[in-house]
């Protein structure tokens, strides 16, 4: 059986926040060749120091001001189409 590598592209972050164990970022990401999404996503770091991905969060008032405030680039980056 063969590892599959999916590919992770991050279009844009509109907001980093530290925790405890790493960080939280809403983002525009687009995982292998499936169309870009808007999430909220935990990061931790493993012992040698490498990001990992996290579980996905839920959206607070907070969160949901920087998106209303950025809705403009955020409907443009979820149009994007993969390219090549």
């Amino acid at each position: 059986m063969s590892d599959k590598e999916i590919t992770c592209n991050v279009l844009k972050v509109f907001k980093e926040q530290n925790t405890r164990r790493g960080k939280t970022r809403i983002h525009i990401i687009q995982w292998g060749k499936y169309a870009p999404v808007l999430e909220k996503r935990e990061y931790w770091y493993d012992d040698e120091d490498q990001e990992k991905t996290g579980k996905l969060k839920g959206i607070n008032s907070e969160d949901l001001k920087v998106i209303l405030e950025n809705t403009e680039e955020i409907e443009k980056l979820l149009e994007k189409k993969e390219e090549g």
